[in-house]
């Protein structure tokens, strides 16, 4: 019969996930290891139960009585699966599907019935044969269970700075990440998603602080695992965002995310929920790209601007119109047709499915919970494909009134598979592609497809070649398997339970890549001959890589709970024991050339590398927290924790870390409650934290292990003689080096977080908020001492130091109005987020002068504008300011102020003025002024660039009526910078495309290759490549205030009625609709770039425009 139930369960969830490409095989060969798997967790959660929905047996003292009843809502409606108990006894029962129950009770007996989402409502039999019982909706949210450091507590009881998000909001999107579910939803969260690669997470940071720590079911964990978290596996979401986050130490700097999953409810029987849906992916923006007369017109007119004209005007002349009519002819070869890149190889409907089922239940001492789900998700390009399979089981069990345990099963099997190109990012040449073929080429010589056409300029890069059948295939999986167990254990003690977790961690990336070569050719009309103008084999140009990395975690925590009231005193406390073992191991082996690529084997010869790394870490903590309230009034809670990292030498190891957060329920006092605003301010809270924290994340100044001394093993390696008395080389040597001093003078950086806010509620808290004013100061960030000098031969330099510091200040605030009006639920939110970051004191700083002092200082300066922008590095907002654009010549000729060096020489109609400062007539570094609120991202460097708004912002609705349901979730970024670089600034070139607006809509003459011809007004300068006045400095022309608002969720769901699915076994039927990023209002438009992309010239892979169809059903 078990057997039976797990294959009712699992085959058609196969069914489907066979359908879906490329899962066949998958499940051929795992569908054994799936089904045993699902089996065990069943048959022990069969085991130890005594059925979904049982009443057990207990000790009557009076008459018993059949009692029959009813529970329905407001509407009356039948509610499904309402726990009735007996209550101070384990004997109860669920309602069915039409809201029944029937129950064998004494007549002095209370009934409790519980429903999630609903108040709780007791009633006494009595002597009614039947009961009819109306849940209310709980919209009592200070009573809402919220997780916190290393336990639970209620949100009216709450000092520290927490935002909660639950199930129904986390799961609302098409995201495949959890980070990119969260976009716009919670206060005090900044998020940036730079690339909309299948599979690619959101930059996610707490108050802009940087990465924050992630606690997933009370064990820490990476970003990547808890992104990579199925949503719809996810109970609720808690964001620490203050000094409370002190108890989690020395990785809680940067605030930290806190993730339950989901788990089964006692006396529930059991419950499948299937979830399928299929989407249609596009880019949400693409700038128009130049067609072929476009290309070859601003070619021309460059050319001419510049006087380096290669034909005569008359042929120019000739020529462009031969592109403007798309002439060809096949007897003679002459082909001026167009070639559109993007529409040929860019697809504006990529497919993307996802489907999760999960079973769920309990009886009277079990939960249970069971999940699995993939989804499957490609890209816009060809053979671009990411798929993950998630697996989720939660178990619970009590084994008496006083012993609990628990055990969880997780894992995830995640494949990437695209052509196999050079560089890490597989993406980046197709991407680029794209954006730089010119539209006069097309992708097959003479247009037979057995040869691939040889782009001048752009060898390597033809779309047609980009395919895993020309360029081979890297294949990219990931493994993880996660178990933990808990027990909780009710001591004798009043109010005192211990508890203890075991965490073990598996992960296993394998990475095989097989980069093979491809020709290119050129057509030889006259022989009627292809020939080869490209072979990347021949070029040396191929590769062959495997890499296999290792990671096992074991973890564990051992606590003590103390809950307890003494009258109107409620005192809380927590203390115990954390550590973390991890074991890290990395095999990289790489051949270049490849000798034989049909052969996927690595032989050995000499062309191979082998690269080796292993690493054992591990950490170990002491936590301590304690609470007190009286009377839910007053509220104090403190925490500490001490904490030892391996990251630094015997002796300097731990470091105690404690906080402390208040609070005060105003509306608690007898004095508010009898005053008049009582009728309609409900609820009125204030709360203040301060909180000491370590961070040993100490970047690239302290790398792993620099406090040992030693050798760096292998470093480099060279030929030399066998022979001592040899010249021949014929020997390989492998090299070391010195590690260089040991590194023993830096420690922690130290952490102070200050933060107040205010709770509010209005009308029943209908209307309800938070507002949050915060300060982090960071003092003993690493730095290097200016003033301490090694000799050049020694190749050694001064030590790093905890010398410097900064802090970031802002505030998050929400408001959240719900409310019902006869059949019509409605909610409408929104949240806001600021926070900047700004130097402290940076130690070392020597100048020569005032003016280098005043530019270069960056002590007590906002962040992220002292950076050079001259020497080549577009992160930096210093540039000079444009105060408006020369309209003649006789106007530049009579100009005061040299503005190229040159008496502006190089200056033509068109281009931008810029402002003297100083005023000494000359533009140069010293009228260099900030220009933009934070730095652009430097496309080569995204550890110095990755820089989310200052100001994060949601708005959040939600609409249901009658089985209609609608919801729309908005997020939008503000006071980020854009600094344009490359094609965005010197136009269009003979090798690569370029963009319509800033070639077309230019200054120019009005005969262009007319030079004495009027000119005509534009909105860029004229195009004169990297000899343009405007375009060879930065200057605040090229550099875009970043703001947007997009239209991140809509939903539009409809429920089939009750009495219609029931009929076929289904408790829920709902069909919806999801769109995702449908538009965007963004600063950015006209240029046509996502407003979040990373790239200074525009050209990286855009976020994906996503049109969903689905279906949610339960049975």
């Amino acid at each position: 019969m078990l057997l039976t139930l797990v294959n009712v369960f699992i085959e058609p969830v196969l069914l489907i996930f066979k359908t879906n490409k490329m899962m066949n095989d998958f499940f051929n060969n795992k569908l054994s290891l799936l089904k045993f798997i699902l089996l065990s967790i069943a048959f022990g959660s069969f085991f130890v139960s005594e059925g979904y929905a049982t009443t057990k047996s207990v000790a009557i003292t009076q008459q018993e009585k059949t009692v029959k009843g009813k529970v329905t809502d407001d509407n009356d409606e039948p509610l499904i699966g309402v726990s009735v108990r007996v209550a101070g006894t384990s004997a109860g029962t669920v309602t069915d599907s039409d809201g029944m129950f029937q129950l064998n009770v004494a007549g002095s007996d209370v009934l409790e019935f519980s429903y999630v989402g609903y108040k709780t409502v007791k009633v006494t039999v009595g002597n009614k044969p039947f009961l009819s019982v109306i849940l209310k909706e709980d919209q009592e949210i200070l009573d809402e269970i919220v997780v916190v450091g290393y336990g639970t507590k209620r949100k009216g009881s709450i000092a520290a700075a927490v935002t909660t998000i639950g199930t129904e909001d986390i799961a609302r999107t098409t995201s495949s990440t959890v980070s990119g579910a969260l976009v716009g939803k919670i206060a005090g969260i900044t998020t940036r998603q730079k690339s909309g690669q299948p599979g690619s997470g959101t930059s996610i940071q707490i108050r802009n602080m940087g990465t924050p720590l992630f606690v997933i079911d009370g064990i820490i964990k990476d970003e990547a695992q808890f992104n990579n978290l199925d949503v719809n596996d996810i109970e609720n979401i808690s964001i620490l965002k203050d000094g409370a986050a002190a108890i989690y130490g020395v990785k809680a700097a940067n605030g930290v995310v806190l993730v339950t999953t989901k788990n089964g409810s006692k006396n529930q029987k059991a419950a499948v929920t299937l979830d399928f849906n299929y989407s249609w992916q596009s880019w949400t923006s693409y700038p128009r790209m130049l067609n072929a007369y476009e290309w070859q017109y601003a070619n021309y007119m460059k050319e001419a601007n510049l006087g380096t004209l290669s034909v005569s005007p008359d042929v120019a002349r000739a020529e462009l119109e031969k592109w403007r009519t798309g002439y060809y002819n096949p007897e003679t070869g002459e082909d001026y047709r167009g070639f559109d890149w993007r529409d040929n190889y860019v697809s504006n409907a990529a497919p993307q499915s996802y489907i999760h089922a999960n079973l769920s239940g309990g009886g009277n001492k079990t939960t249970y919970y069971l999940s699995i789900s993939n989804i499957d998700q490609d890209a816009v390009f060809k053979d671009y494909n990411f798929q993950r399979t998630n697996i989720q089981s939660n178990f619970n069990i009590d084994i008496s009134e006083k012993l609990k345990l628990g055990f969880r099963l997780n894992g995830r099997l995640e494949n990437r598979t695209n052509p196999a190109l050079p560089g890490s990012d597989d993406y980046a040449n197709a991407r680029q592609a794209v954006f730089n073929l010119p539209p006069i080429y097309r992708p097959y010589a003479n247009d037979n497809p057995n040869y691939l056409n040889n782009v001048p300029g752009a060898s390597g890069l033809n779309l047609a070649a980009l395919t895993i059948d020309n360029a081979g295939k890297s294949d990219n999986n990931t493994t993880v398997v996660q178990i933990d167990w808990d027990m909780e254990w009710k001591t004798p003690i009043k109010g005192l339970t211990g508890k203890g977790i075991f965490s073990y961690w598996t992960s296993q990336n394998k990475v095989n890549n097989l980069e093979k070569g491809w020709k290119e050719y050129t057509y030889d009309r006259a022989a009627d001959e292809y020939i080869v103008a490209y072979d990347k084999s021949a070029a040396n140009e191929t590769w062959m890589e495997r890499f296999d990395t290792t990671i096992k975690e074991f973890s564990g925590q051992f606590l003590l709970n103390y809950d307890n009231m003494f009258s109107k005193h409620h005192v809380t406390g927590v203390g115990g024991f954390e550590f973390t073992k991890r074991d890290y191991h990395s095999l990289n082996v790489q051949q270049h050339p490849v000798e034989n690529e049909f052969i996927d084997l690595i032989s050995t010869n000499d062309n191979n590398l082998v690269s080796e790394n292993k690493a054992i870490t591990s950490t170990a903590s002491w936590v301590f927290r304690a609470g007190y309230d009286y009377e839910n009034r007053y509220i104090l809670d403190l925490s500490a924790r001490y904490d030892g990292s391996w990251k630094f030498p015997k002796g300097n190891r731990w470091g105690f870390f404690p906080s402390v957060s208040a609070a005060w329920r105003i509306s608690e006092e007898n004095f508010f409650k009898n005053s008049s605003v009582s009728s309609w301010f409900s609820n009125l809270k204030l709360r203040a934290s301060y909180g000491m924290m370590g961070d040993d994340n100490l970047g690239g100044l302290y790398p792993d292990f620099a406090y040992l001394s030693g050798y760096t093993y292998y470093k480099g390696q060279s030929l030399m003689p066998d022979d001592p008395f040899s010249s021949v080389k014929s020997k390989k040597v492998i090299g070391s080096a010195p590690k260089g001093i040991p590194v023993t003078t830096i420690s922690w950086m130290k952490i102070k977080l200050m933060n107040v806010g205010i709770d509010f509620g209005f009308f029943d808290n209908r209307l309800t908020g938070e507002f949050d004013l915060f300060k982090r100061m960071r003092d003993g960030i690493p730095g290097t001492p200016s003033d301490i000098m090694f000799p050049l031969e020694t190749g050694l330099s001064a030590l790093p130091e905890n010398m410097n510091s900064d802090m970031t200040v802002g505030f998050d605030a929400f408001v959240k109005w719900n409310d019902k009006v006869g059949d019509l639920k409605y909610s409408v939110g929104a949240n806001i987020t600021f926070a900047r970051q700004k130097n402290g004191k940076r130690h070392g700083e020597i100048f020569g002068n005032a003016w280098d002092k005043y530019r270069w200082a960056q002590s007590n300066r906002w962040s992220n504008v002292v950076l050079n922008t001259d020497q080549g590095n577009a992160g930096g907002v210093w540039m000079w300011e444009v105060i408006g654009r020369f309209e003649t010549q006789e106007q530049i000729d009579s100009y005061p102020v040299d503005q190229d060096g040159q008496n502006n020489a190089t200056v033509r109609p068109g281009d931008v003025i810029l402002r003297d400062v100083n005023g000494d007539g000359i533009i140069n570094d010293f009228d260099e002024r900030p220009q933009a609120y934070a730095s652009a991202d430097w496309p080569w460097d995204s550890s110095t660039s990755n820089k989310n708004p200052l100001i994060s912002m949601g708005i959040n609705l939600g609409f249901e009526w009658k089985g209609v349901d609608v919801a729309a979730d908005f997020a939008g970024g503000f006071k980020n910078t854009f600094v344009a670089d490359w094609d965005l600034k010197w136009g269009v070139t003979r090798s690569v495309n370029g963009y319509y607006y800033n070639n077309i809509d230019v200054w120019r003459h009005e005969d262009i290759f007319d030079p004495k011809s009027p000119w005509i007004p534009g909105k860029f300068p004229a195009l004169r490549g990297q000899e343009s006045h405007s375009g060879r400095w930065w200057n605040s022309f090229y550099t875009r205030e970043v703001n947007y608002l997009r239209l991140r969720n809509l939903v539009v769901g409809y429920s089939l009625p009750k009495n219609w699915i029931r009929k076929v076994g289904m408790e829920q039927c709902r069909i919806y609709f999801q769109g995702t990023n449908l538009f965007c209002l963004s600063s950015l438009h006209d240029y046509g770039f996502d407003p979040e992309i990373s790239t200074v010239n525009g050209q990286d892979y855009p976020q994906h425009k996503v049109l969903t169809l689905g279906v949610n059903v339960k049975f």
